[in-house]
């Protein structure tokens, strides 16, 4: 009987330790979620979703962002970061997401996306920052 109590009582401080570590990261991702999506940024931003196992994201995609320059891209583990992958509808790696200066995402590319077309969504954006800009002042 006393073995059984043992047995049952490290059960339950794994099941406790397990709740606290994903309320713990539930909390971390929606801090992430609200500080990417709310913080004005000066320049439009890439949100870059990518995960351990994704071959295509270290031969293809991080390749293609380094072509950018200097460009604000937010490197987020879809895995670890479920909430704000699930706000983007991520279920293929890599993603990107072409963020307004303003937090709007303009363009999410799923899969591969190639640095001459992130480029043009990129001057895109610009254009409709300094538009919006322009039309406020």
């Amino acid at each position: 009987m006393n073995a059984q109590l043992w047995a049952v009582a490290v059960v339950g401080i794994v099941v406790l330790a397990a709740a606290g570590l994903e309320a713990y990261r539930s909390a971390r991702s929606r801090r992430r979620v609200t500080g990417l999506m709310s913080a004005k940024a000066e320049e439009p931003y890439i949100i870059y979703f990518t995960g351990e196992g994704c071959t295509v994201c270290r031969t293809h995609q991080e390749p293609a962002l380094a072509k950018l320059g200097e460009v604000r891209v937010e490197k987020v583990d879809a895995i670890a970061d479920r909430e704000l992958a699930d706000r983007f509808h991520v279920y293929t790696l890599p993603t990107t997401v072409v963020m307004s200066a303003e937090g709007r995402a303009l363009h999410v590319n799923y899969g591969y996306a190639p640095a001459n077309k992130l480029d043009r969504q990129l001057a895109e954006a610009r254009n409709v920052f300094t538009m919006e800009r322009t039309a406020t002042a």
